[in-house]
């Protein structure tokens, strides 16, 4: 999310009003989750990807109308049949609900989207909470606010009660939702996030280990020097990187609290390579996939590099809970099951 409301900082910044879709909610194989972010620019150029071709060009037709009249927003649901799916590399069908809005470039927009970017940098505690139309779904005029603590940043304005029964629940989301209450229908985004995972190393058991995590809220990036592995349609649920070699792989990214990183390339030397940038950052979570004795090569070497014991026992390896697994399906399970655990003990 961070990245597409950095973007609309941006265009917003710079006065230029934008057309935002959000996945609201999901059923079946509709392959991307709640809170999921596409941006439209009046130009008709996207930014982000609500999970392919059928739908997307749909709200770029919609999102013509929302520049004509430069108003409201809207709540359209889409039916993900046979041509919908085949377009969007599904094996079969579902239903998404999107929240589509035109947000022109007001004080009181880039305002709220500046302050969740602020927490989103921060990973703090705090959500943002749009109010939803009970009426009229086609048409309606947005109210959002970000509420942290007690206070309240936006145009929607809550009452105290109000805001002690979205704390409550949304203290409990792992994920973007929506939360009905007897004062109404809200969609909650958190700005404290359940983690990004950073998968590097795109075959086989990274596409499965990255469909398991996406299932239990983490945010997916997804890095590899092969464009034929690391790519959208092996990964439709990730941020996906093509990088020339895995040098300064974490350059562009804020590695910290709440960051989880997987080694699992097809080779030692890229393991060591990555595994030694790793250990410089302050993530939650390092995981290396291999036997012990690769472990024992590659924290010999380490040791002569300098990285103390001390660090290399803060390393999860071999990587994943002891449960017998064999196949990548099988030990997909047990690395997620161990960054559960990682999550929650962090």
């Amino acid at each position: 999310m961070r990245k597409n409301i950095e973007e609309l900082q941006n265009s917003l910044n710079q006065g230029k009003p934008v057309v935002m879709a959000t996945i609201l909610s999901k059923q079946g194989s509709a392959p991307r989750s709640a809170g999921t972010k596409m941006l439209v620019h009046e130009d008709g150029h996207i930014t982000g990807t609500i999970g392919g071709g059928w739908v997307e060009a749909h709200v770029q037709e919609l999102a013509r109308e929302f520049f004509e009249t430069k108003k409201g927003a809207s709540i359209r649901e889409f039916t993900l049949d046979s041509k919908a799916y085949a377009d969007m590399d599904m094996v079969c069908g579902g239903n998404v609900t999107l929240l589509l809005e035109y947000l022109p470039a007001t004080e009181g927009n880039i305002e709220i989207f500046s302050k969740l970017l602020a927490m989103l940098g921060q990973n703090q505690n705090g959500f943002m909470v749009s109010r939803l139309s009970q009426e009229n779904r086609t048409s309606f005029e947005m109210e959002r606010c970000i509420i942290s603590g007690r206070d309240q940043t936006g145009a929607l304005k809550l009452t105290d009660q109000t805001v002690a029964h979205l704390s409550e629940q949304a203290g409990l989301m792992r994920s973007p939702g929506l939360i009905n209450i007897d004062e109404g229908t809200f969609f909650v985004e958190p700005a404290q996030f359940n983690g990004t995972l950073y998968i590097l190393g795109a075959g086989h058991l990274g596409i499965e280990t990255a469909r398991l995590a996406q299932g239990t809220g983490f945010k997916i990036v997804v890095m590899d020097d092969r464009a034929e592995f690391a790519n959208e349609a092996r990964f439709p649920m990730a941020e996906v990187h093509v990088v020339d070699n895995f040098e300064n792989c974490f350059d562009r990214f804020t590695i910290g609290h709440g960051s989880y990183i997987v080694v699992m390339t097809r080779g030692h030397l890229y393991d060591r390579l990555i595994l030694e940038q790793a250990l410089k950052t302050d993530a939650t979570y390092i995981g290396m996939i291999g036997s012990k004795s690769k472990k024992k090569t590659i924290y010999d070497y380490l040791l002569t590099q300098g990285v103390t014991q001390e660090r290399l026992d803060q390393v999860y390896a071999p990587i994943g809970l002891s449960i017998g697994a064999q196949t990548p399906a099988e030990i997909a399970v047990s690395i997620v099951a161990e960054l559960i655990q990682a999550r929650f003990s962090s």
